[in-house]
């Protein structure tokens, strides 16, 4: 009775964090609703919760240690809770380290996600109006396109090193590369880039695969040439990089690029004074606006992040919240099961790569999308399949 009761719970679970994930392409305060009923029915099946802590061990005490240390920092420097809700995010979602998916099942979620933010994209007539940027579910956009593009590359991983050929999964892959396109966002280029020629040395050692080993870096570098090539917005965007001057950063034309450089002009200054204990995160703003005063820069607009988490969580509460962090990172993609730790890098990767143009953390539906994806491929069973 009690295998049954466990058996009933785990798939309420799972059924409730699938429609998590599913509604963050369709709505994400309803989204928000699904991942707490996951959290909920996680904690209610403790056995299997408990199983779970001890299978992850390392993994649980690195993110105690990195939740005290912030909590600490928090209270040194007087900051507001809503300065910190974010950074608990890792302490918060540890119940959904219970649950576990198949690859049929992720496969099903991705097929779903994908077709859901089609239609999301054509109900706000994204296809054919050129006068915005599609925002899909977010409230920024390079959070909407590090979901789309995190997708498409769990995409490739299951076409080319799962071989799984299967045409739903394709045509999501096509569709998240579609609205990833229509964000017009450049910043998830680089962990595309990257995990492109992760796969290709991945699949070199493959005997099976000793033909097509080169596919995924073949097509990302005719998709970038196309991109650059064929007049677009997305390769305009990539195209006003190349006028950048290194010398004089902030010089430059184009809004948001000149608004990066001085951001981490600033941090870096920041960090020559301030890299132990931080300046805390209510103060960014602040600091930075009194910054701009006193060099007399008036085409930046202050702001509360940096746009770069490793920076930002650094100037905010010192080097230590940095290399705290990096300990999750390490202890997350730590597996013995081979498959499994290839995706958990690809993850990580586009994680760490999104971190660097965006701070995550002061953006709850991207810091949990990934942690939140992170965990379900640290699950117990994952776990326990590893041990055996």
């Amino acid at each position: 009775m009690k295998t049954l009761e466990n058996n009933l719970l785990e798939t309420l679970s799972l059924s409730a964090f699938s429609l998590y994930f599913i509604f963050n392409f369709i709505d994400r305060s309803i989204s928000n609703i699904f991942l707490l009923l996951a959290l909920l029915l996680c904690i209610i099946n403790y056995k299997s919760l408990y199983e779970a802590i001890k299978a992850n061990g390392q993994l649980v005490l690195s993110v105690i240690a990195f939740t005290l240390y912030i909590s600490f920092a928090g209270y040194y420097h007087n900051s507001p809770l809503n300065e910190l809700d974010n950074y608990y995010r890792f302490i918060l979602l540890l119940p959904l380290l219970s649950l576990s998916l198949n690859e049929k099942h992720v496969v099903s979620v991705i097929s779903i996600c994908a077709a859901v933010g089609l239609m999301h994209a054509i109900d706000v007539n994204a296809f054919f109006d050129d006068t915005f940027r599609l925002h899909g579910t977010s409230n920024v956009v390079i959070t909407y396109a590090n979901m789309c593009a995190t997708l498409l590359m769990i995409s490739m991983y299951y076409i080319f090193y799962k071989n799984n050929k299967s045409y739903l999964l394709i045509i999501s892959a096509f569709i998240f590369l579609t609205l990833l396109l229509l964000t017009e966002t450049r910043g998830p280029f680089i962990g595309i880039i990257i995990i492109s020629i992760y796969l290709v040395f991945i699949l070199k050692n493959r005997t099976e695969n000793r033909f097509n080993f080169m596919t995924p870096l073949i097509l990302i570098f005719i998709f970038i040439v196309s991109i650059i090539s064929i007049p677009n917005p997305l390769g305009d965007r990539f195209k006003e990089m190349t006028k950048i001057n290194l010398a004089e950063p902030l010089d430059t034309s184009n809004y948001y690029l000149r608004n990066r450089a001085y951001f981490i002009s600033y941090g870096i200054e920041e960090l020559q004074t301030n890299y132990f204990k931080g300046v805390g995160p209510q103060n960014i703003r602040d600091r930075m606006s009194q910054s701009l005063k006193m060099k007399k820069i008036d085409k930046i607009i202050p702001t509360d992040h940096l746009h770069n988490d490793f920076l930002d969580i650094t100037v905010k509460f010192g080097i230590t919240s940095l290399i705290l962090l990096f300990l999750i990172y390490f202890c997350i993609i730590k597996t013995k099961n081979k498959e499994h730790k290839i995706l958990l890098n690809i993850l990580m990767i586009m994680l760490l790569s999104s971190q660097l143009t965006q701070s995550q953390f002061a953006h709850h539906q991207a810091i949990t999308f990934f942690i939140t994806l992170l965990y379900l491929l640290r699950g117990r069973k994952l776990q326990e399949k590893n041990s055996e």
